[in-house]
């Protein structure tokens, strides 16, 4: 291997590792991170699970902690098997989730390698990492901590740049870097991303399909979809611990199935509504060319506005920075319930992504045009009518939410093409007249869309009333649209100023006034000054803090010591103060919760809390108390013993069994849980021939408790019918029960979603009820074998192609001596065409 081809990705690696270190200096060199909220969420939701983990030495699978309990591995992941991961926190040189600066150097690196694999030089390579890395998109799913994301994105082009090369016939190198990465991506623990990302594998294998058809040559295509088929499937293996236990619990989550008939219309997956609530306006993806054209987001700074000048005037300096951050939010007038920040693509990558569709020949183009469009559809959500169809006949596409997620992939296609624009543009091969239409065409489409901006710009939003309401001062609202106006118009100008700046040097550069290198240099140097500037609108460097403080449990409040006074570790909590029922996950820092935050709850939950809970709580204190919800903190803080709070356990004296879910459902209501319990048919089998006696002696309780295996003493004359304030999951998807140490029948659904058992008579009887899912006990067995045969068919693949001295026929090293006097093309496939439509 020849260590002079090796010199300018080294040099392009280290511009990437600075650049990303000085983009996030406060983190790279400070040891200080961003505040990151949603990784706040998940330490509280993740305490009970800390916990045990100290005492144990090991992670429980079950968590009572959060939304009256739930799979603690959908909280918290425990090692599974999957040994990639250690090749992954290499990847990442061992960082955590709040070292944002590695985790867009990586987006960076691995957007670097695709451009490579796809046949750029080096100096186009770091254009298009840059533009991939540095963007408004990354920044906001950084600061809001979305850590796991920005893990799966950053690995996506490294994915694409495997598969690549598994085309371009180099089979073993491709193959194990491919499940390698599906590997490591999947363990992120991000489906959506890596579902998107198998969305575009397919869009590429469609493209090279068609380009079989082309030249009548089917055997390569097929040996590599093959080949890739089996790299995706040892992935998958390596996670099946995670993606099986996932799975099962989806079944029973707002993401399955519903027992209710009036919902069973959404079928298996999210209601149509949800899944669509973040959906970007058509007219509102103008933003990723000019970042205001909607009013920007809740994130950003809006000091100097008019609008701010007019609400913090008279305050001081402090309360201004509070106002600042309390309405930045109203700028935002698009579909969306709100935004952290504009999405902005960049507007010279945009100018060069339209150069692109006239410049770059063969599938690269077709397949990066495409797919960038169609994740950007995707975004549209519930605005495209194609989206619709999509949800009812593409696989697992209702399972995820805020598919406004896929320009995370878009804003990847775009770069990419970008660049190979931006290369193709020196390319000796291309005429004069070509370059030109490419030019004309970039600065016209690019031209008209940021006049469109500047013209459209500043109109009402859906909640502008809610806005007049709550400032108490309607006037404002014509202030507010006129700074909104201001602001698009000026980022107009703005982003033409900097295609026409880009454009200019192109020009240069085509009549010989420059060199080449000089000029994509200069014209990589101006798209980052351009992304640079717009990302600092929502990254600043005193949004950062000490990690110590950031990761710190929140204080613990007056009713929370008042709380903790009662002797009983073993009750549950309604914490309204906070936040609501399913926002809120800091209750869970110091008590057994009712409430949580996570993407997938629990279905049953979700509908009790939707019908009853969402409605009077004073109502519906019963239901409350039969999920051992002993006391309720009020809005203002004031704490409430709830007088129906029935225990961890007791026995009922009747029972109805109705024929639905939904009449199960509707009992709830008039439901007295302390004496009864309400049983569907479907439900009812081990209740045949039960016929309860009164028994004022008997007894149970909750003796010994861990979340795995919660312990139950009891005492009965004759036989019962106990109830347990515990959320019911399905026995078969891990619960066991044990009578005295011999397996007992399983528990049933009673109550629609608790937890019921008969129990025989007997005195001082013991039952256990102990989680050991298989799902993920068994799935990790196969993970460990899987990731294994990865981690040798990946070492297998490095050794072959180092004894061929990393060459082949994909141009992953590229000869960067003659690129002045002819760049190297950038088609993807070897069985591309030439100039003269010959192989």
């Amino acid at each position: 291997m020849d260590i002079k081809k090796l010199t300018p990705h080294l040099i392009a690696i280290g511009i990437l590792l600075a650049v990303a270190a000085i983009f996030f200096a406060p983190n790279a060199f400070n040891g200080k991170v961003l505040p990151q909220p949603d990784n706040d969420k998940a330490r509280g939701m993740q305490t009970e699970i800390r916990q045990f983990m100290d005492q144990d030495g090991k992670a429980p699978l079950w968590t009572n902690s959060a939304f009256g309990g739930m799979p603690a591995y959908q909280i918290y992941a425990p090692t599974d098997g999957n040994y990639t991961r250690f090749f992954q926190k290499a990847l990442f040189f061992g960082a955590d989730y709040t070292t944002a600066w590695v985790q867009l150097f990586v987006a960076m690196l691995c957007m670097y390698f695709l451009m490579c694999v796809l046949g750029a030089n080096w100096r186009a390579a770091l254009f298009g990492a840059v533009a991939f890395g540095i963007t408004t998109y990354n920044v906001d799913i950084l600061e809001a901590g979305h850590s796991t994301k920005m893990i799966a994105l950053a690995m996506s082009p490294a994915i694409f740049a495997s598969v690549i090369m598994t085309f371009n016939g180099r089979l073993l190198i491709g193959t194990s870097l491919t499940a390698m990465l599906f590997a490591m991506q999947i363990y992120a623990n991000h489906i959506q991303i890596t579902y998107y990302t198998m969305l575009l594998v397919g869009i590429y294998v469609i493209t090279q399909l068609i380009d079989s058809f082309r030249h009548k040559n089917f055997i390569p295509w097929g040996k590599a979809t093959l080949f890739c088929g089996m790299a995706i499937a040892l992935g998958f293996s390596s996670n099946m611990g995670r993606m099986w236990s996932t799975y099962e619990y989806g079944q029973e989550t707002i993401r399955g199935k519903s027992d209710l008939s009036k919902r069973a219309g959404k079928g298996d997956g999210l209601d149509k509504d949800y899944m669509f609530g973040w959906s970007s306006g058509i007219a509102e993806s103008l933003t990723l060319m000019v970042p205001h054209a909607y009013g920007g987001g809740a994130g950003e700074s809006i000091k100097g506005t008019e609008f701010y000048n007019i609400v913090s005037k008279g305050t001081t300096a402090s309360q201004k920075n509070d106002i600042a951050r309390q309405t930045a939010s109203y700028y935002y007038w698009g579909d969306q319930p709100f935004v952290g920040t504009a999405i902005y693509f960049g507007a010279i990558v945009c100018f060069l992504f339209f150069m692109g569709l006239v410049l770059v020949p063969g599938q690269a183009k077709w397949w990066l045009a495409s797919s960038g469009i169609f994740m950007l559809s995707l975004a549209w959500g519930k605005h495209f009518f194609l989206n619709d169809v999509l949800y009812s006949v593409l696989p697992m596409f209702n399972k995820f939410r805020a598919v406004t997620m896929a320009l995370g992939i878009s804003q990847l296609c775009v770069a990419a093409l970008g660049a190979l624009a931006l290369q193709k543009f020196f390319d000796a091969d291309i005429d004069l007249a070509h370059k030109k239409r490419a030019l004309y065409v970039g600065v016209g489409i690019t031209s008209v869309l940021c006049l469109l901006a500047a013209f459209m710009g500043g109109g009402a939003g859906p909640n502008d009333a809610a806005i007049a309401k709550q400032m108490n001062a309607p006037q404002v609202l014509s202030v507010l649209m006129d700074d909104r106006a201001a602001l698009a118009r000026s980022d107009a100008f703005r982003s033409l100023g900097f295609i026409l700046a880009a454009a200019a040097i192109l020009w240069i550069a085509m009549m010989g006034r420059i060199k080449a290198a000089v000029a994509v240099l200069a014209i990589g140097g101006l798209a980052l000054a351009d992304h640079w500037l717009v990302c600092t609108r929502t990254i600043t460097a005193d949004k950062f803090e000490n990690k110590k403080s950031s990761i710190a449990k929140p204080q613990e409040k007056e009713y929370d010591k008042q709380i903790k006074q009662d002797k009983d570790p073993h009750y549950r909590v309604l914490d309204l103060s906070r936040g609501s029922i399913t926002g809120n996950a800091t209750t869970s820092y110091f008590h057994k919760s009712l409430s949580g935050y996570h993407a997938a709850k629990l279905q049953r939950f979700q509908e009790v809390v939707d019908t009853f809970l969402s409605a009077s709580l004073s109502d519906n204190l019963h239901i409350i108390g039969m999920m051992n919800g002993k006391y309720i903190v009020t809005q203002k803080g004031d704490v409430i013993p709830n007088p129906k709070a029935y225990g961890n356990a007791w026995f009922v004296k009747h029972y109805d069994v109705v024929p639905t879910a939904d009449a199960a459902f509707q009992a709830l209501g008039s439901l007295n849980p302390r004496d009864s319990a309400v049983v569907a048919t479907a439900d009812a089998g081990s209740l045949q021939g039960l016929a309860l006696r009164a028994d004022s002696s008997a007894t149970i309780r909750l003796s010994k408790y861990h979340p795995d295996k919660m312990e139950y003493e009891y005492s009965a004359n004759s036989e019962q019918l106990a109830i347990f304030s515990e959320m019911y999951y399905p026995p078969a998807k891990g619960w066991k029960c044990y009578l005295n140490g011999q397996p007992a029948p399983d528990f049933f659904k009673v109550n629609y979603l608790l937890r019921g058992m008969r129990l025989p008579a007997g005195q001082n009887q013991k039952l256990e009820m102990r989680f050991e899912p298989e799902s993920f006990l068994v799935g990790g067995k196969i993970s460990f074998f899987a990731s294994i045969m990865t981690i040798l068919l990946f070492f297998a693949g490095l050794f072959l192609w180092y004894q061929q001295g990393g060459k082949g026929n994909s141009n992953v090293l590229t000869d960067f001596a003659s690129e002045e006097k002819k760049p190297v093309k950038a088609s993807v496939p070897s069985s591309a065409p030439t100039k003269k439509g010959k192989k």
